[in-house]
């Protein structure tokens, strides 16, 4: 039996993307009969989630290594001799859990490669972030040295889309790159205890921070109340607390307040999904984009950003339709447009959750997972 330790991003005291999606891949590889075995760098929601399903798990205090600025040179080598530490430490315990590979969930942490590399254990990172363009952030020892680094330290480098990948090329050896769509398992809820749509319901869900534009929706509503468009806007999440104000100050500039909502942080997002009429995915530059495929799922018709992994979810006039990142009035455009034709959101809608079923599946997923570790670990895959 193949054993995988998973070396995991700081949890916190909620269930946002990257810990469901690490949830998500720890049971699709137990289906196909991989032991699990987490590192974490503190308890909270996702260690809970861990012991619930039996999965051995062990708190480690390591750190990330992107962060929100520029390091000194001073304090970059005080960071690398501390992650040297604590990698020593990692390194005893994937030894006492006598695992077979080392997969790190995020770019954001680097200790598990060094833990690997002593350990001269294979080491697979997840990539689901684009960092700079997404998360604002900087790598601690620069973007060169840092990226060069990761393709020196890993076997494979699997990416949550073709943007990704593109991105990454040109630091890490394409042959070590691939590319696997997220399975993105939901939980039904009933809408109906949903407080009800007075007008047509435009959603938005993820932290509220600059990258998520947040302010495109708010605009785009602003701009169909002044032309008589009966519609409202749901916005789901929190996040940076001034760039909440941010957006409640439009509020009040536009005197929307009527028709816009902060509904602020939801655990499962799925049934406010359901209680709409289009998802809203309006991020600068998306990685992948769970909630545009959460959105499908839930049968909605998805209006989303032309650039990074989004436009790869999006097929324009099948599923959804795209906008320009920025272009507020063109979004106000496009949900007017599906809010004048609800036979052709409904087909939209059908469309997506249809073809998200195919392709966000958890048994894909776990396949082509495990059969890319197999290949890693260098074991025969019929034994």
């Amino acid at each position: 039996m193949m054993r995988v330790c998973f070396v995991a991003a700081c949890p916190g005291t909620d269930m946002r993307g990257g810990p469901r999606s690490l949830l998500e891949t720890i049971d699709a590889l137990g289906k196909q009969g991989v032991e699990c075995f987490v590192l974490l760098p503190a308890h909270g929601r996702l260690s809970d989630e861990l012991s619930r399903r039996g999965i051995p798990t062990c708190v480690i205090p390591y750190k990330r290594w992107i962060e929100g600025g520029e390091y000194p040179w001073r304090q970059r080598w005080h960071k690398l001799k501390q992650d040297f530490r604590i990698a020593l430490q990692i390194a005893a315990q994937i030894e006492e859990w006598q695992c077979d590979i080392v997969y790190t969930n995020t770019l954001a942490i680097g200790v598990g490669a060094f833990a690997a590399f002593w350990l001269r254990k294979p080491h697979v990172w997840h990539i689901r972030e684009f960092v700079y363009e997404d998360h604002g952030q900087v790598f601690v020892f620069g973007r060169n040295f840092t990226l060069r680094l990761v393709n020196f330290l890993s076997q494979a480098c699997i990416v949550n889309s073709k943007a990704v990948a593109q991105k990454y090329e040109q630091w890490i050896a394409p042959a070590k790159l691939r590319v696997v769509y997220q399975a993105v398992n939901v939980t039904p809820g009933d809408a109906t205890l949903i407080f009800p749509a007075t007008h047509f319901r435009c959603i938005i869900v993820g932290a509220l921070t600059a990258g998520k534009r947040q302010e495109d929706a708010i605009r785009a509503i602003a701009e169909l109340v002044r032309t008589g468009v009966k519609v409202e806007l749901l916005i789901v999440g929190d996040g940076d607390p001034q760039y909440r104000e941010y957006l409640a100050e439009i509020v009040t500039k536009n005197q929307i307040e009527p028709y816009v909502k902060f509904y602020g942080y939801a655990d499962n997002p799925f049934p406010l999904m359901q209680s709409a009429d289009v998802v809203l995915v309006c991020s600068k530059c998306e990685a992948f984009g769970r909630v545009t495929v959460e959105g499908m799922r839930a049968g909605k018709p998805i209006i989303g950003t032309r650039s990074g992994g989004t436009q790869e979810l999006i097929r324009d006039g099948f599923n959804g339709l795209l906008y320009t990142a920025g272009d507020e009035r063109e979004l106000a455009q496009k949900i007017r447009y599906i809010c004048d034709r609800p036979d052709l959101a409904q087909r939209m809608g059908e469309n997506g959750k249809q073809w998200a079923a195919e392709q966000f599946n958890q048994a894909r997923y776990g396949k082509e997972i495990y059969l890319l570790l197999r290949q890693v670990c260098g074991k025969n895959l019929e034994s």
